[in-house]
């Protein structure tokens, strides 16, 4: 829920301010669910371990097993097999679900954009859209009406700015964007010829063509996180020749292939996670001997932040080739891989 609010927040603004249907809605909502689902699913399993380990330590369960000669590694033995098939579960899941329901998400979007261009520019905010930069200070989505307005063209010769209190915008039937402002002023700036000039005016139109043909081009186009592991790797090979052809000096090959690099490997180190998390759990709640959701949010919050901290770093270092991008990508299930071994010995110790 935490995670799908920046997203609601979104979904509420397509619905209330642009007006878009309530099933289109649910399909962008739909579409976000497996990328979501792919960081959460290793938290629930921390989670859920850790309440039911320390419940049972708790409950001084894990006693009574370890005094029956069942050690707490074969007493958790079928919730870490039940970790192992989420794992593989989820290698198929981020390597065929999340890709394609993130490529339908874009497609979906842009779709949106393409009925109603109008709700890609928001207030408070530049937006470009072809050679211009647009600002409005305020607007309403269902009438179009505007306030604050600030559009800028930038040529090779100079530059013009129009300002205006406010209008209206709109796509004709010719996919132009038009902007019919009000009580504002033309700033023309000429850099070859070193001249400006301001110009006043109480209405003034101005028509923008939409660029449909790069909607397309992106139609197409795929990111790393729409792409298969099969995808990626055959990239990655593509890029590793040309690098290879260019005698290893291009840094943006280079560059390239660490981000095709980190992106594969990354498919597979987050649902490690899950099996590490297990023992992890199991430990710590031994150890914390306190069951009930409120001691396990509080450990999996920190738990979590730390691990995200690790992979967020790792993965930006690992682009830039600070670090291998392998190393980068398996270092926070290093990390606690190694933490799991400290809470053991605490353990074997206890």
């Amino acid at each position: 829920m935490i995670l799908l609010l920046d997203r609601v927040f979104d979904l509420m603004d397509l619905v209330i301010k642009k007006g878009v249907a309530l099933d289109v809605v649910g399909l962008v909502l739909t579409y976000s669910l497996p990328f979501i689902l792919s960081m959460t699913i290793p938290m629930s399993v921390f989670v859920g371990s850790l309440v039911a380990f320390g419940r049972m330590a708790q409950d001084h369960e894990f006693l009574a097993m370890l005094s029956s000669g069942i050690s707490l590694n074969r007493a958790i033995a079928s919730v870490v097999l039940a970790s192992v098939f989420i794992t593989l579960f989820l290698f198929w899941f981020n390597d065929r679900v999340v890709p394609e329901s993130n490529y339908r998400l874009k497609n979906l979007l842009l779709d949106i954009y393409e009925k109603k261009p109008t709700a890609q520019i928001r207030q408070g905010t530049f937006t470009r859209v072809g050679p211009f930069w647009i600002y409005v200070g305020r607007k309403d989505d269902r009438t179009l009406k505007i306030e604050d307005v600030v559009i800028q063209e930038l040529t090779n010769t100079g530059t013009q700015t129009i300002t205006a209190k406010g209008g209206t915008m709109f796509i004709d039937t010719a996919r132009r964007l038009n902007f019919v402002l009000h009580e504002g002023e033309i700033h023309q700036y000429d850099r070859r010829a070193m001249d400006y000039r301001r110009v006043s005016f109480t209405e003034y139109r101005l028509q923008i063509p939409l660029n449909d043909e790069l909607i397309r081009k992106q139609r197409k186009w795929r990111s790393d996180r729409e792409k298969s592991v099969s995808m990626l790797l055959k990239e990655r090979a593509e890029v590793k020749k040309r690098w290879e052809e260019s005698k290893r000096r291009d840094r943006g090959l280079l560059r390239r292939m660490n981000s095709l690099t980190v992106e594969v490997h990354k498919k597979f180190s987050m649902p490690v996670a899950s099996i590490i998390f297990v023992f992890l759990a199991a430990y710590i709640g031994f150890l914390m001997r306190r069951g009930g959701f409120g001691p396990a949010f509080g450990v999996s919050f920190f738990v979590f932040i730390v691990y995200y901290v690790l992979l967020i770093s790792g993965e930006d270092l690992g682009k830039r080739g600070v670090v291998p991008p392998e190393v980068g990508m398996w270092w926070a299930d290093a990390f606690y891989t190694f933490a799991t071994f400290l809470m053991y010995r605490l353990w074997v110790r206890a």
